[in-house]
């Protein structure tokens, strides 16, 4: 378990720190840079009909952070001889449709396959693995493979079969197996850790008042958990498995980030693939790797970082290598409080490294 180290935080911090307080921000946050945890803090209500306050052992939803396991899967597949980055679509699904069958595994990682970004439902449509891949076979090519960065969830839920055909494990059992166990993650995944002793972040959206345009009027609603939602017996239905809706806590992504940054699940050729800047995305200087966004030549140095959002949860991770620098920040009311504090924190602790350098 993670200890807080408020008292140590510094200036910047504490400032951060006092006016979340003050204007009632709920959600967590972790800056560590090397071994230092530089602030560690709960905020706020996790749950406001049981009256539950935010610990730093509360258990959130991480959206797309989803996707750096899902391609830490398919890498450590490849480590084992049972694939390759180049393998097609066609080679695994047959009923794939003529122009889906030669997009690569390399393009589904990077968002260059083509396939469109989600498919019809939303994230808790009972959508099985049969259905998922008979739509997508289906479904329109936004462009050609390898041609263009398009981002697509469907493409990372493709790659959660792979995993599956490949393995002859459920994606979880694999990831459970082969990562998250040896990464030392007690807390992370959708089904096969026991949630039932632990705290759950309930989600929360600001109301929305028709008779003012359908503006916030600063209130907010219960959205409630994942675990209430649809979800199949594995996990997530296949709109949103693999691609997203991983469960897991701050404890658990500190883990996972220095068993990567260590080697610890993955060979040093492998983890150099996960963090290589692949493909250059729509916006000047940042890359899509596997998984991760990286900004090689940030101005803070070289930053790999990815978001994971419903609209309701949101976790932002990010790590500036260069200084070793690690922001986790997550929130229960994205439309209430992101952008504001999570770019504060990220500034309050910039500020500080820079002043120490």
């Amino acid at each position: 378990m993670l200890l807080p180290t408020l008292n140590a935080a510094p200036a910047a911090l504490q400032q951060w720190q006092q006016q979340a307080v003050a204007d009632g921000f709920d959600g967590q946050v972790l800056v560590m840079m090397a071994d230092e945890i530089l602030l560690l803090q709960a905020f706020g209500t996790a749950d406001y009909e049981a009256g539950r306050a935010f610990t730093t052992d509360t258990v959130f939803d991480i959206g797309s952070l989803t996707k750096q396991f899902t391609a830490a899967a398919i890498l450590k597949l490849q480590e084992q001889g049972k694939l390759k980055l180049s393998d097609t679509l066609g080679q695994f699904f047959p009923e794939a449709a003529k122009d889906q069958k030669a997009i690569t595994l390399h393009q589904l990682l990077t968002h260059t396959s083509g396939l469109v970004n989600n498919l019809s439902g939303g994230d808790y449509s009972k959508v099985s693995r049969t259905t998922f891949t008979k739509r997508l076979f289906r479904s329109q090519l936004d462009s050609s493979p390898g041609t263009a960065f398009s981002y697509s969830n469907a493409g990372y839920a493709v790659l959660g079969l792979v995993i599956e055909r490949v393995s002859g494990q459920s994606y979880e059992q694999y990831l459970q197996q082969h990562l998250l166990k040896p990464a030392g993650l007690q807390h992370t995944g959708y089904r096969i850790p026991d949630w039932s002793g632990l705290p759950l972040a309930t989600g929360y959206e600001l109301k929305r008042d028709s008779i003012f345009g359908g503006q916030a009027d600063g209130s907010s609603k219960r959205w409630g958990t994942p675990l209430e939602k649809s979800w199949d017996k594995d996990g997530p239905w296949w709109n949103l498995h693999a691609n997203g809706g991983f469960l897991s806590t701050l404890a658990d992504l500190k883990r996972w980030q220095q068993a990567l940054q260590n080697a610890v699940v993955l060979s040093e050729a492998s983890i150099s693939l996960l963090f290589t800047p692949h493909v250059a995305t729509s916006r000047e200087g940042v890359f899509y790797s596997y998984g991760w966004i990286v900004e090689p030549a940030n101005s803070a140095g070289k930053v790999i970082r990815h978001g994971g959002s419903n609209g309701i949860f949101t976790t932002d991770f990010r790590y500036y290598a260069n200084m070793q620098l690690l922001i986790i920040f997550m929130t229960n009311n994205d439309s209430k409080f992101i952008p504001t504090y999570r770019d504060t924190l990220v500034e309050a602790a910039l500020s500080f490294v820079t002043n120490e350098e």
